[in-house]
């Protein structure tokens, strides 16, 4: 999650799901502190059909949980598990929840884009500089969207008006601010975790 969206800590040992009642159970499954918040997003038709979007390329799961990468970011998209993570605590409102929810189901439905991505830097046909400045545009444009349909549903007064996201006026700003944050760092990891995934593959 982009670091100018505000940080949520909250420590889950234990995270239980249960099946949305309006999705198949085996489709979307999600912890049940963020239920709630999913219900009233899933009341704005644009994000309701980014999340069947989702679900057209498999199952999801939408968890609160305390990581890592929670932990620094307040919330990621994990494209191999196909998890959206949340870390949230008790000083977390329903709109900084809500926000972090629309941009992560943003990432979400970016994911093969992500994969094709991910696929050019194993195979070493894009440097590690362009992997990171286009994994963070494909963020930048989605804080974005993200942030349109906020706005439409707090017009719609289904949000808490601190849901909506705040974004930069150009990319530049945008890359700047993740650089500084550590940010590009974790996708600066990635790219050597996906060259050494290959040269794996090919010694099996």
């Amino acid at each position: 999650m982009i670091k100018f969206l505000n940080n949520l800590h909250f420590l889950t040992l234990l995270c239980v799901f249960f099946a949305l009642p309006l999705l198949a159970s085996n489709e979307v499954t999600c912890s049940t502190e963020l239920q709630t918040s999913l219900q009233k997003i899933l009341q704005v038709p644009e994000a309701k059909t980014i999340l069947n979007q989702i679900r057209q390329e498999g199952p999801i799961k939408i968890i609160a949980k305390r990581t890592p990468l929670s932990q620094q970011f307040g919330a990621y998209w994990d494209p191999d598990h196909r998890v959206i993570c949340l870390d949230i605590s008790s000083s977390s409102t329903e709109g900084l929840i809500i926000g972090s929810l629309l941009f992560e189901m943003q990432n979400a439905s970016q994911n093969t884009t992500i994969h094709q991505i991910n696929q050019l830097a194993a195979e070493k046909k894009i440097s590690k500089q362009k992997y990171v400045e286009r994994m963070e545009y494909l963020e930048y444009i989605n804080s974005k969207k993200a942030s349109k349909i906020a706005q439409k549903g707090i017009a719609m007064g289904i949000f808490p008006s601190d849901s909506q996201l705040p974004t930069y006026a150009t990319f530049t700003e945008h890359f700047n601010a993740q650089k500084i944050s550590g940010h590009s760092d974790v996708f600066n990891r990635n790219y050597d975790i996906c060259i050494n995934q290959q040269k794996n593959n090919i010694t099996r």
